[in-house]
């Protein structure tokens, strides 16, 4: 695997300390020798824009973020850009200028904010990602955490309808209390990610039914750490 060839102590990026890497390899082996050009939003200090510039000796790599290190500067096969990912003019702007043909990879490693992430997510996968194009949201578990603003939300709004379905037992108004779903939140975007990779059968909606549309998604693959989106390789205008 490419990771294996590479001195990882010499990158400042946690997808070493994550163990991403590992995940990485199984999906972006196939691409190493080609190309490509692969986006990163959100990039700290620059030390992941280096990894994939040495993990793809004929990439270009593209990187955004919301406030860019003093000391950071563009090199070789490298561009950076400063702005929001929650800007689709931005996006466009940057898109246009690196990568006009579309990106082959794009990896949201920024806010981990859903409303900024979701935003994101449908402008670059719509418009600037290249069928059959891989796209990758990490650490999407900052949902559930009670210190992170999503989870922190989530928390709350389940602390309140947990009362309020309790009370409702009480008088006898619903004769049990079920688990709610997670509807909000990066928790929440993945499972509306789910919902487009079922969009078949969403749209089809009963067992004689016919479905309106395949979903946009040739697959989706979830783990503990990222969630992984590859693009159908024809439009949906093509079926």
């Amino acid at each position: 695997m490419r990771s294996k060839q590479l001195d990882l102590k010499r990158y400042d990026t946690d997808k070493v300390k994550h163990r991403y890497l590992e995940q990485y390899d199984c999906i972006l082996q196939p691409l190493v020798d080609r190309e490509v050009k692969l986006l990163e939003l959100g990039v700290h200090r620059g030390g992941s824009l280096l990894l994939w510039r040495d993990y793809f000796p004929k990439g270009t790599i593209v990187g955004i973020d919301l406030q860019l290190a003093h000391d950071l500067a563009a090199e070789e096969r490298i561009q950076i850009f400063q702005g929001s990912q929650g800007d689709p003019r931005f996006l466009t702007e940057v898109a246009n200028k690196t990568a006009p043909e579309g990106f082959d990879v794009v990896i949201d490693d920024a806010s981990h904010l859903a409303r900024l992430t979701r935003t994101s997510f449908w402008h670059l996968f719509d418009n600037h990602l290249k069928p059959a194009g891989l796209y990758v949201i990490e650490d999407w578990g900052t949902g559930y955490w009670e210190d992170w603003p999503d989870g922190k939300m989530y928390r709350a709004r389940s602390s309140l309808l947990s009362a309020a379905l309790r009370m409702l037992a009480r008088i006898k108004l619903i004769d049990q209390i079920g688990t709610h779903s997670h509807s909000y939140g990066m928790v929440g975007l993945v499972k509306e990610l789910v919902d487009e990779q079922g969009a078949a059968d969403l749209t089809r909606a009963r067992l004689t039914g016919t479905a309106r549309r395949p979903s946009k998604f040739e697959s989706m693959i979830i783990t503990p750490g990222m969630v992984i989106l590859k693009k159908r390789s024809e439009t949906l205008g093509q079926q």
